[in-house]
């Protein structure tokens, strides 16, 4: 593999786990205000990527392979996400589920995250706690390979 086929697969990499990491903030938002609200609520956050958490495939990603990703949530609740997605296709999405551990309980996510989140959706499947039965929609948005800048919209 030359020199810059490897650094272009780096950098697919790191687009795809930063796309990740804003999922996994964006679960760890709705998660900050529960399901048990009576009118909608929207949340800011902030996520941050862990070095050292993850796994990564060897050489240029290819279909089916899977990456492993961590971050560090901060803003209106804090805690950590992880994450791990199958690369779909070396251009299109990849899929992501997403666990995200907060003070007050845990959530899940799901989505099909682009390399580069601008805006993107992400499903909130369910959570523990006192996030038991949460639902809405996070928006994750790249703003560095590193931080993911999150926008949760819960259901009331």
């Amino acid at each position: 593999m030359t020199k810059h086929t490897l650094s272009r697969a780096r950098r697919r990499l790191a687009v795809a786990l930063a796309v990740a990491g804003a999922a996994i903030l964006t679960t760890a938002a709705l998660a900050t205000a529960g399901a048990a609200q009576t009118q909608a609520t929207t949340l800011h956050l902030l996520g941050t990527s862990q070095k050292q958490v993850g796994f990564f495939p060897r050489g240029e990603p290819r279909p089916g392979d899977r990456i492993g990703f961590g971050d560090k949530v901060t803003g209106d609740d804090t805690g950590y996400d992880r994450g791990v997605c199958t690369i779909m296709s070396r251009s299109g999405p990849i899929a992501c589920t997403i666990w995200v551990k907060l003070s007050r309980g845990t959530l899940t996510a799901q989505g099909l995250l682009p390399q580069h989140a601008h805006n993107t959706p992400v499903a909130i499947t369910g959570g523990t706690g006192a996030y038991n039965g949460a639902r809405g929609t996070a928006y994750a948005t790249e703003i560095s390979q590193a931080k993911t800048r999150i926008t949760v919209s819960l259901l009331p």
